[in-house]
């Protein structure tokens, strides 16, 4: 079932202002309800939520998609997070995919410049879900996702997986 993160203030948002910058309607999370993905869930259905976000000011703001995912894990003291991506992992410096990545060590491949782009957010996103109570958190490559089931059972081979320490 489909819904606007803003749909019924699940999700709220401020606008986002980096370094005085305006970056016109776009908003970072500052707060989630799970109600609504609650109730979903309870009904059969499977919630899927565009990451727009309403703003005090009765503004909808655009928000990063990664940490609109980790929102709703921790408003849900969800037990996993899962990040589908159309990349394989994170990548060390020689390129090949970390497969289990503690978040002191992307802190200094971050500062090395190791990890940059896309990537960036996307981990900040997995370090806010894992310090806010998120037990596991991977980033896994759609065309992996026949390894979705095996995730619970088994350490799975694909992708990275991010660890508090």
């Amino acid at each position: 079932m489909g819904l606007c993160g803003g749909d019924g203030m699940a999700f709220r948002a401020r606008k986002k202002t980096p370094n005085g910058h305006d970056l016109g309607y776009v908003g970072e999370i500052s707060s989630a309800d799970p109600r609504w993905v609650e109730t979903i869930w309870q009904q059969g259905c499977v919630p899927v939520i565009s990451s727009l976000a309403l703003g005090c000011d009765g503004q909808y703001y655009n928000v990063n998609a990664d940490q609109m995912a980790s929102a709703c894990a921790v408003a849900c003291r969800a037990n996993a997070l899962i990040f589908l991506t159309d990349v394989p992992g994170v990548k060390d410096a020689d390129g090949l995919v970390i497969r289990w990545l503690d978040l002191v060590r992307a802190d200094e491949l971050t500062q090395k410049s190791v990890i940059h782009g896309g990537m960036l957010p996307k981990l900040e996103a997995c370090r806010n879900a894992l310090l806010r109570g998120v037990n596991r958190v991977r980033i896994l490559p759609a065309a992996e996702v026949d390894a979705l089931p095996e995730f619970y059972s088994t350490r799975i081979e694909s992708g990275t997986e991010v660890l508090v320490a």
